[in-house]
């Protein structure tokens, strides 16, 4: 791919430096000091979206040598547009999260894909229908789908403004929850609870009352309102040991060693429900 495939100054970014080293937005380099401005956004959506620096072949980069750097000019590509806050990039950037499919033995695409949201992001407010949108076509893989959930969760710590216009979004699809799978409303809650959207709680409970919410990812509703902070661990403890309704209890001799076992095996298959949802948030939020 000749440099003048570009025109200058995007066309420096063919050859700009490696990028796939996970940065912060405050880390990226300031791509507006080699000349790039808002004049030049169609030219840097059209390199974010070029298959042909996505599909290049080995055989390819031996043509150009070993140190060509034109593997990363996309991730340049987006890097600026976040920088610009380029509106009109927000959809073109939303259709790379298919990357995410090739993005697990491929380094660029694998940062390509961990930066997307932090792009997006920047853009903010107006990116939030066009992620709405995505996440709720089904025809989207689900892991492009949590994407979209994650982007929009970075969005309102971006923005804290936007706080409200994100947890919107994301109620508004958890109010489907009856067609959305259980995996993906649990990472739908798990984002509420993060941005601590407690007005959420009755239409989380709605979900989980339905059997809707896999709480491989996010636990059960009291893990929920521990999360929220309306319960504690020690009282859902008492909870456990008590018995409710009309069921009769066994009578049986419960020593305090026996006691303290109990407490010892709730507590601790609550901390494996707490380690996955962590796992999870940490799969999810990459």
């Amino acid at each position: 791919m000749p440099r003048n495939s570009y025109s200058s100054p995007v066309n420096q970014l063919l050859d700009y430096e490696p990028g796939t080293e996970k940065l912060s937005p405050a880390e990226w380099p300031d791509y507006q000091q080699l000349g790039i401005t808002a004049a030049d956004i169609p030219e840097l959506i059209r390199m974010a979206t070029d298959e042909d620096l996505y599909n290049m072949q080995d055989d390819e980069n031996d043509l150009f040598g070993e140190d060509s750097l034109l593997e990363y000019a996309p991730i340049h590509a987006i890097r600026a547009l976040g920088q610009l806050r380029a509106e009109s990039a927000i959809e073109p950037l939303i259709s790379l999260f298919s990357k995410m499919d090739d993005a697990f033995d491929n380094e660029v695409l694998f940062c390509l894909i961990e930066e997307l949201p932090d792009v997006l992001s920047l853009i903010g407010l107006r990116a939030i229908p066009a992620l709405t949108n995505f996440l709720a076509d089904d025809s989207h893989d689900e892991t492009w789908r949590v994407q979209a959930i994650v982007t929009i969760k970075r969005i309102a710590c971006v923005y804290p403004e936007h706080h409200a216009n994100c947890v919107a979004a994301l109620s508004q699809q958890l109010s489907a929850f009856e067609e959305n799978s259980p995996e993906l409303n649990g990472h739908i809650i798990s984002v509420l609870i993060d941005l601590k959207a407690i007005d959420s709680l009755p239409l989380i409970e709605q979900a989980f009352e339905a059997g809707r919410v896999d709480d491989e990812v996010v636990g059960d509703f009291d893990d929920v309102q521990v999360y929220f902070g309306l319960k504690s661990r020690k009282d859902l403890a008492s909870k456990s040991l008590t018995p409710t309704g009309n069921q009769q209890a066994t009578p049986k001799i419960v020593t305090p060693q026996q006691s303290v076992n109990d407490h010892e095996s709730l507590n601790k298959a609550q901390q494996k429900r707490e380690a996955r949802r962590q796992r999870n948030l940490k799969n999810s939020s990459k």
